[in-house]
């Protein structure tokens, strides 16, 4: 046949001539149309990726819809969780050809706010219910071990297949699907997790070599090249086993050799010519020969783990010797098959095949052996000085390493005699050092009487110091501690350190605040997602803002508030917009002035009734300032939404805005006395005070605020009496918009945790100025800043004359706690009263203080002791001298290092 061909490495096409089918073809068929979850794990190069096509067009042939899945093409490097899963369902929306069917892009955008692995699920379950409600659907895993090299687990995507498996009790739907998983691997390696369920489900596929009665395709291929095809197959199986690779590769070779000049009785013998084969074109020189890759890849899967290398290596090794091999471990039993080199046959582990036997023979593993040792160079060095050179022997850790290296492994004549010299002198050197650790012990001895002596003298020279040496700690020491630990409290500040911890206290003292009821003054008409179902669209259109502002003029509030963008025409409605905009005075609209600016709507602009909807927030995405005003490039004086409502509000009762007389930056509003925050008021550090900013002393949360929907307002369902001469606001709170802050509310303990509103936050800053305009209350103050360093230093002091007061721990500890306590609740009342001071740092200063003065009059004190017990030792060493000497030794061996060089310059000025 002249377009006969086979096949060496890769898939062959389905229509493939040299295609053989086995009985894993059969069993796989037969299992997947039965709805049999099935799995084909095998070594490398034995036919997987041929089955997995074969069968895969035979159930599409049946009308049956197929996918394939392949994990090598996916990527294992430089690949995220979510690209992972993304690839899937790709390989799904391609294999089961929904390019016409799914916009894929779209499909997965509308599906982020759930898992990835939700996401496979969902579009499983649309490929069942939806695309194909009465198709059975195959997919195919293939290269299923390129997972194993994946930076992150996918041990949810085997959680997803076996739920699809057990989904068939429960949903019958899911009995039709099934999958089919090929790859390099073991179903242990399958979940990494070895908490989870291992992935025990489906049927195991073995997939065997060729038997001879199945090998009749390729001997078509044979057919008029050699006298008797049949037996030259039946020759190349004794060599190959039946190894798929290596028989396609062996066929080609002798298809291909016919055209050579070759001696003819040579060719006559089946035995004879297929041997000389099989060594000329693959086991000589194969390193170079072998091509494709087959050979190396077997060498490489032995090799390239060096934890597990030596023990494959041994146990292979054992194998090749006739030797009964028992693996007791699951994994390296699965990693030897698995590497292609050995098979299972009735429970004994054999060589696959003859010329696996021949290239990777005993002479093979010994070198490989040899290369793994631990202690190959001194082995050589050793051999090289005709066995001489003892230091070349291992000793101590090294040893031992070996001997736990050489088990079960079989190792030469010279590796056990080598191992064995050593232990030898090992043993030797250990009781050598034994005996001289005697002789030595006999000399300390002679020195013990002295020593005894120079320890007798050192502690009673200590005993005497202790009693003698006073520490004394007056009043300016007291003082001169404290002013030292404020200042490194006010250091810790100045950088920045405990702003944190000052805002939580802050959030804390807020939320702990009494309820305040619900301020009258302000009206909120919120906008949340059951109102934008039911327009249909955001932003509002023109036509349905006209209509709920008419509806809100009826009720004559005395300002409104409309906290929505309106720099485009959203259609219908525009002109008629504009018209009500023109007739409406009392009405702010808004625009964004700071990083990403909005313009205003522009008729509202002409008519000066806007104001900025900015907010400010803090390092930790929290609002706890309002900005009032800010300057425009132009130098035009901008105020804020909630600003010109309050001002508004307050016009009408003839309350104006006026500068302080004593300072211009203060600004007397009514009953109030705004003062602008400043970079280190308060909690804060190097705080951005740009524009005219101050403390937002909340009302509280949107519980607190009388508000209504949209819709109530469209349909005239509020009462008028609710709206009338109050401040009214519109703005959006549906979590679609995104208007959404953070607030010292966030993360309470009690009560609603959510984000508030902008809306709400321009509620909260209109119904506080209000508050302080009207009743003199409501604006939170900061001391200044030389009142907030002595108040650091009062709380220093107080922790400072305790630790000096009081010896006993307990009782320290008692008073500390219940002072720190007494300062947070002082605190607190001052901020009920408007004030907030500073709570972390003189509690810091509090708690610091009567933790180091004891360490550091400890400290002091032992110097003192040092000195004096130098000086009595000196003394009794003018007496003694030999033992006093050695005292004085001892005594500077047990000191520091510090200590030591005091020590020694005592010594020095001594002598």
């Amino acid at each position: 046949m002249t377009d006969y061909k086979y096949q060496v490495g890769g898939s062959l096409t389905v229509n493939a001539p040299s295609y053989v089918r086995r009985q894993a073809d059969y069993l796989l068929y037969e299992g997947l149309k039965q709805g049999e979850f099935c799995y084909i794990l095998n070594s490398r190069q034995m036919g997987k990726s041929s089955l997995l096509a074969s069968t895969k067009h035979r159930l599409e042939q049946e009308g049956f819809k197929c996918s394939t899945i392949d994990m090598s093409i996916i990527g294992t490097s430089h690949i995220t969780p979510l690209q992972w899963y993304k690839s899937v369902v790709g390989d799904l929306w391609l294999g089961f050809n929904l390019l016409n069917k799914i916009n894929l892009k779209s499909w997965w955008r509308e599906q982020e706010d759930i898992s990835l692995l939700e996401r496979l699920r969902w579009f499983i379950e649309e490929l069942l219910q939806l695309h194909f409600p009465d198709k059975r659907l195959f997919i195919f895993v293939d290269e299923i071990d390129s997972i194993l090299s994946l930076d992150f687990s996918v041990d949810d995507f085997f959680a997803l297949i076996r739920f699809c498996y057990n989904q068939r009790a429960i949903n019958p739907e899911y009995k039709r699907i099934t999958f089919a998983i090929f790859g390099v691997a073991s179903p242990l390696d399958l979940i990494q997790d070895k908490r989870r369920t291992p992935f025990n489900i489906g049927k195991s596929i073995e997939i065997q070599g060729f038997k001879l009665q199945e090998t009749i395709p390729l001997t078509k291929g044979l057919e008029g090249k050699v006298v008797n095809p049949k037996l030259i197959l039946k020759e190349i199986l004794v060599w190959t086993g039946g190894q798929p690779f290596l028989t396609q590769k062996l066929c080609h070779i002798v298809a291909n050799e016919q055209s050579k000049d070759r001696d003819k009785s040579l060719i006559n013998n089946s035995q004879l010519f297929i041997s000389d084969l099989v060594r000329s074109h693959i086991i000589n020189n194969w390193e170079f020969q072998d091509e494709p890759e087959h050979l190396r890849t077997i060498s490489s899967r032995l090799l390239e783990n060096e934890q597990t290398a030596g023990r494959l290596l041994g146990f292979y090794q054992q194998i090749l010797m006739g030797e009964e091999v028992t693996i007791y471990d699951i994994r390296e039993k699965n990693e030897l098959i698995l590497s292609g080199l050995v098979i299972t046959s009735q429970g004994i582990i054999k060589v696959k095949n003859k010329i696996y036997q021949a290239i990777f023979n005993l002479d093979w593993v010994t070198t490989k052996l040899e290369n793994l040792r631990p202690y190959s160079q001194n082995l050589k060095k050793w051999l090289a000085s005709n066995q001489q050179d003892q230091s070349q022997l291992l000793k101590g850790i090294i040893l031992k390493e070996a001997i736990a290296w050489s088990e079960n492994k079989k190792l030469s004549n010279i590796d056990y005699r080598f191992l064995a010299t050593s232990q030898q002198l090992d043993k030797q050197e250990i009781e050598i050092n034994l005996n001289a650790e005697k002789i030595e012990l006999e000399k300390a001895q002679v020195t013990i009487t002295a020593a005894k002596e120079a320890n007798r003298i050192l502690n009673q020279a200590r005993k005497a110091a202790k009693l003698n040496a006073v520490l004394h700690f007056g009043k300016p020491c007291v003082v001169s501690f404290a002013i030292g630990i404020t200042s490194f409290i006010i250091l810790l500040r100045f950088i920045g350190l405990l702003q944190g911890m000052e805002w939580n206290i802050f959030d804390s003292f807020l939320q702990q605040r009494p309820q305040a009821g619900i301020d009258s003054r302000v009206v909120v008409i919120t906008i949340d997602e059951p109102d934008l179902q039911k327009i249909g669209q955001y932003p509002i259109p023109d036509s349905i803002l006209v209509k709920a502002l008419k509806n809100l003029k009826t009720y004559q509030p005395k300002v409104i508030g409309l906290d929505l963008y309106r720099d485009l025409p959203v259609e219908p409605g525009y002109q008629e917009l504009v018209e009500l905009f023109k007739t409406t005075p009392n009405l702010i609209g808004i625009d964004k002035v700071v990083g990403t600016k909005v313009a205003p709507p522009r008729v509202l602009a002409q008519l000066s009734q806007v104001g900025f909807s900015d907010q400010v927030l803090d390092g930790d995405g929290k609002v706890r300032r309002a900005l009032l005003t800010v300057r425009s490039p132009k130098n035009q004086l901008r105020q804020s939404l909630s600003l010109q409502l309050a001002l508004q509000y307050l016009k009408t009762v003839g309350i104006t805005p006026h500068p302080h007389p004593q300072n211009r930056h203060y600004i007397q509003l009514g009953k109030a006395l705004i003062i602008p925050l400043q970079p280190f008021d308060g909690g804060y550090v190097w705080a951005d005070t740009g524009g005219y900013q101050i403390l937002l002393s909340y009302h509280g949360t949107e519980q607190n605020f009388q508000s209504f929907s949209i819709t109530d307002l469209l349909q005239e369902r509020i009462p008028k009496e609710k709206i009338q001469n109050r401040v009214v606001l519109i703005g959006a709170t549906a979590e679609s918009i995104n208007d959404l802050f953070q607030t010292p509310y966030n993360n309470r303990l009690f009560g609603s945790s959510k984000q508030m509103a902008g809306v709400f936050i321009h509620a909260n800053i209109t119904s506080q100025i209000l508050t302080a305009a009207l009743q003199g209350r409501g604006m939170l103050r900061t001391w200044p800043e030389i009142w907030e360093s002595l108040w650091i230093l009062l709380w220093s002091g107080i922790g400072t004359l305790i630790a000096w007061r009081l010896k006993s721990p307990r009782q320290l500890m008692f008073l500390v706690t219940s002072t720190g306590l007494g300062l947070i609740v002082f605190s607190y009342l001052a901020f009920l009263q408007g004030w907030w001071i500073p709570i972390i740092p003189p509690l810091l200063g509090l708690i610091l203080a009567p933790i180091i003065l004891p360490m550091f009059a400890t400290k002091q004190l032992d110097k003192i002791q040092l000195q004096q017990t130098l000086k009595l030792l000196l003394v009794v060493a003018k007496e003694q001298p030999a033992a006093g000497k050695i005292a004085i030794e001892y005594f500077k061996q047990a000191e520091g290092k510090e200590n030591q060089q005091l020590i020694d310059k005592i010594l020095q000025q001594d002598d």
